[in-house]
């Protein structure tokens, strides 16, 4: 006898969240929620736009719950499969967002400005 085994198509989804990122620490604090999940094959983070895209065989809704459980707003603008990748022309670079913004730290001092890197002192 013998037996057919049914194979599953993994299906993968490309989830699009609307979030708040106003500064490095924010994308930072959201990109480290968002990498602790399995089965995720892509992340970009659009900052002028302030989505999320994530591309992978996640749940939407956990993937938001555990978001907003980390003090951020999410709100999940479209889930559908995710299109094939084009190629695209050269985009140039966004503005660097700010090392610390009002929403990320409790008391600042003065700011210390290296050569690469943006510190904050908190009293």
């Amino acid at each position: 006898m013998v037996m057919k085994l049914k194979r599953t198509k993994i299906l993968f989804l490309k989830i699009v969240l609307k979030v708040c990122i106003y500064c490095q620490k924010c994308k930072r604090d959201l990109l480290r929620v968002v990498t602790k999940f399995t089965g995720i094959d892509e992340i970009a983070v659009d900052i002028e736009k302030g989505t999320l895209t994530v591309v992978g065989t996640v749940d939407p809704a956990c993937l938001t719950k555990k978001i907003r459980k980390s003090g951020k707003m999410a709100e999940i603008v479209s889930v559908g499969p995710p299109k094939p990748p084009e190629k695209e022309p050269h985009k140039p670079e966004a503005k660097p967002l700010p090392a610390c913004c009002n929403n990320c730290q409790i008391a600042v001092g003065a700011a210390f400005i290296s050569n690469e890197n943006i510190f904050c002192s908190i009293l």
